[in-house]
């Protein structure tokens, strides 16, 4: 849990480095462009911190009133910074559209194109950096947080291109840039949404997960059948429930150790089951 909050904070400190200098160039330049880009870096910001929130109290223990733990705050968090992004994309897209309709020069251009430059290669290895812890933590906070930067990155890049025209005197591109940038922001928090939204419906997990599940059961050869296989996600973790059948004539301290050794093969098989409950019942 320590990698993910260094990360987290790490994510914090990037955002807040990018966010003055867009704020700072865009006020000195005029440019529509830098200026959603500096509402996505203040988006991004925000949503670091809901990150770092979401992770810190996704490792609380179960308690009273959350008896299968925390996890699933690492999804609100990504949920909230789906919403912020989704917002924040439809004001830029607004915003963009009043100045296509009027279009205005831009003051040194080549300032906001030198900051873009070097935006650039920093929000692209942030969001790499962010992406492997996720991948290796199984964070969806971080995932999402890296998707931002991701999208910090390829939006920099839309505003690079805008600017460049502006640079040449076609003022127009510096709004088409925004405007792309905006749009660019409403599809990836569908696609973050999407993710969030299977977890707190409890969705399922993969048929790759759910093949292992069902071969660690079926490795119990003590066991004469099993049925009611369910697997639901909490957070990055795995709910099991299954119904096992034993003959009629087993003990029931053999058939409760049964249940465990099917409780361990199956953690074994897949470790982000977090719990696994085992129903036994007579063949």
């Amino acid at each position: 849990m320590g990698k993910k909050l260094d990360a987290a904070l790490f994510s914090v400190g990037v955002n807040i480095l990018l966010l003055v200098s867009k704020i700072i160039v865009a006020f000195l330049t005029g440019s529509i462009s830098l200026y959603a880009e500096s509402a996505h870096s203040m988006f991004d910001l925000v949503s670091s911190i809901l990150a770092y929130v979401g992770i810190k109290k996704a490792q609380e223990p179960s308690d009273d009133t959350h008896h299968f733990g925390h996890e699933k705050f690492e999804n609100l968090s990504s949920l909230a910074q789906t919403l912020l992004l989704a917002g924040t994309g439809c004001i830029v897209i607004f915003e963009s559209y009043q100045k296509i309709l009027a279009p205005t020069p831009i003051e040194s251009p080549s300032l906001a194109l030198g900051l873009m430059i070097v935006s650039i290669p920093i929000t692209y290895f942030t969001s790499r950096y962010l992406a492997d812890h996720a991948k290796e933590e199984h964070s969806s906070a971080l995932e999402a947080d890296s998707t931002h930067f991701l999208t910090d990155s390829i939006s920099s890049i839309a505003v690079l291109i805008g600017l460049a025209f502006a640079h040449f005197g076609y003022s127009l591109g510096d709004p088409l840039a925004a405007f792309a940038v905006g749009l660019i922001m409403l599809y990836l928090s569908i696609d973050l949404g999407s993710h969030s939204f299977r977890v707190f419906m409890d969705f399922s997990p993969d048929e790759k997960t759910l093949s292992k599940i069902e071969s660690a059961v079926n490795s119990e050869k003590r066991i004469t059948r099993f049925h009611k296989l369910r697997a639901r996600l909490a957070g990055k973790r795995i709910l099991v429930e299954v119904h096992i059948q034993v003959p009629h004539d087993m003990d029931i301290i053999t058939a409760h150790n049964i249940s465990h050794d099917v409780e361990k093969a199956i953690i074994a098989q897949v470790p982000l089951v977090k719990e696994v409950t085992v129903h036994i019942e007579p063949d």
